[in-house]
């Protein structure tokens, strides 16, 4: 926690990557406070910053985690009788895809290694690493911020109906999109990068009241309701035959991918992470295809 308070420079930020309530944080750190008996951070309208003191512990600290997990992974082999495992966070979507390609390709490599995935969206994932629940995390930003190695980026593609008047196109120029509705969330991270495109191109986007944010059911809604869409293309490996996938210009920003650390001193995270790079290189494009031609569903004007 101090150290998630150190790089982000706030209790705000801190219990958003914690997936803590701030409330929750500042009770924490003032418990730390008195049993220390020094006062460890600096808070100020400009936000927080740890003192000499916090700064002191949290070296001791770093080093005391290092030593544990050192000692954890040295237990963990004793007791799988030379065998070693590592703990992987991962989103949904990558763990259907490049995360699942890259257990394979390391366990063929590494069979003396066993991964256990854990589903977990990049909040909850950085909550999972500062509480060393896990040894690493497969994590997606849109914006500037998430710390990690980069593995690489995930373009973000046009889903429309098959049978949609710009669905001939392989490009589509997004203000030829103005007046669609779009499907979207409250919750879903691809939104704002959207309405910022959408914008720059001259209008604002309308979003349909059938919101999810969950990638699957958005190709659903689409086919189904008349609606567009942007998608991840690691979202798309199955796409529906009733959804047509089109590249947009300008293109939206893509989702950077990124693998962080809970545990450098782990003998293993460090070949994972290679072979998940590895597996979004060989991980196949999208290619613009013509709309198909045969009869797709009759859409519903309402939700079931």
């Amino acid at each position: 926690m101090l150290s998630e308070i150190a790089g982000r420079g706030s209790f705000r930020a801190a219990a958003s990557a914690l997936d803590y309530t701030p409330s929750a944080v500042s009770q924490q750190i003032a418990v730390l406070e008195r049993e220390t008996g020094v006062r460890l951070v600096d808070r100020g309208p400009r936000g927080a910053q740890l003192t000499d003191a916090g700064q002191v512990l949290l070296r001791h600290a770093d080093v005391a985690l290092h030593e544990l997990a050192k000692a954890r992974h040295a237990l963990d082999a004793l007791a799988g009788n030379g065998t070693a495992r590592l703990r992987v966070a991962a989103f949904p979507t990558a763990t259907a895809t490049i995360v699942a390609v890259a257990v394979r390709s390391f366990g063929d490599e590494h069979p003396e290694c066993t991964v256990q995935l854990l589903d977990a969206e990049p909040p909850q994932a950085r909550a999972l690493l500062a509480a060393g629940e896990v040894d690493a995390a497969v994590l997606y930003e849109f914006e500037p911020g998430v710390p990690g190695a980069l593995i690489g980026h995930d373009p973000m593609l046009l889903c429309l109906p098959a049978d949609h008047r710009l669905a001939a196109r392989p490009e589509i120029d997004v203000a030829d999109l103005a007046g669609e509705q779009w499907v979207g969330g409250d919750e879903c991270p691809s939104v704002p990068p959207l309405v910022e495109l959408c914008r720059a191109a001259g209008f604002t986007p309308t979003f349909s009241s059938l919101a999810t944010h969950d990638y699957g059911a958005m190709q659903g809604l689409i086919a189904t309701h008349g609606l567009v869409g942007l998608i991840p293309r690691l979202a798309l490996t199955a796409p529906r035959p009733d959804v047509a996938i089109r590249q947009v210009r300008p293109e939206p920003g893509a989702r950077t991918l990124r693998y962080a650390l809970g545990d450098p001193s782990h003998p293993a995270v460090g070949r994972f992470y290679d072979h998940v790079r590895g597996a979004l290189a060989r991980s196949a494009i999208w290619p613009p295809q013509p709309a198909p031609i045969a009869t797709v569903p009759v859409r519903s004007s309402a939700a079931d």
